[in-house]
């Protein structure tokens, strides 16, 4: 079992570059920020600003994108084929959602800045189980073709542009 401890060494794999990772595991979605040497301003907005989460579908790819408020949008990819499980999802009952774990975390020290525990809402929750399963099913899937796609897409997609095409946009509440 892994242990999430602040200002200690993040338990998993460490990542130089900045960016967001984000993950679907047995029982959270896990969103790990990377900043270099986060700033007092970015973990006051990481553990108490307003956090959202949205989900862009393009060419069969999916873009995670989330933001603590004040800070800006942030994007990911993400494919359940590229997962090391297969991804299930329980039951949910009106008034539950999925629990969404996020991580700031130092890359320059692999060290665990600040954790957030929040849920989506039962609709974006739904709408979420329904995307990643959907394309966890995909029969044909190419890991590079998938990297292709995520550059051409980047490429042709502003920040912006992901989040006007999002499938759905939701608060993330404690």
């Amino acid at each position: 079992m892994l242990a999430f401890q602040k200002g200690e060494i993040f338990p998993l794999p460490p990542q130089a570059e900045e960016g967001v990772v984000f993950s679907v595991e047995p029982y959270t979605m896990m969103l790990i920020y990377y900043f270099r040497r986060p700033t007092v301003q970015e973990r006051e907005a990481f553990c108490r600003g307003n956090a959202q989460m949205a989900v862009t579908k393009l060419q069969d790819t999916l873009f995670i994108l989330s933001r603590f408020s004040p800070m800006t949008w942030m994007d990911t990819p993400y494919s359940a084929c590229l997962s090391q499980s297969f991804k299930s999802f329980p039951d949910l009952k009106q008034n539950q959602g999925y629990a969404v774990d996020a991580f700031l975390v130092d890359c320059q020290t692999n060290i665990l800045m600040e954790h957030r525990l929040m849920h989506l809402d039962t609709a974006s929750s739904l709408k979420m189980r329904e995307l990643i399963l959907e394309d966890q099913q995909q029969k044909d899937f190419s890991e590079e073709r998938y990297q292709r796609t995520v550059q051409e897409v980047y490429r042709n997609y502003p920040p912006k542009e992901l989040l006007n095409r999002a499938v759905f946009v939701a608060k993330m509440r404690p």
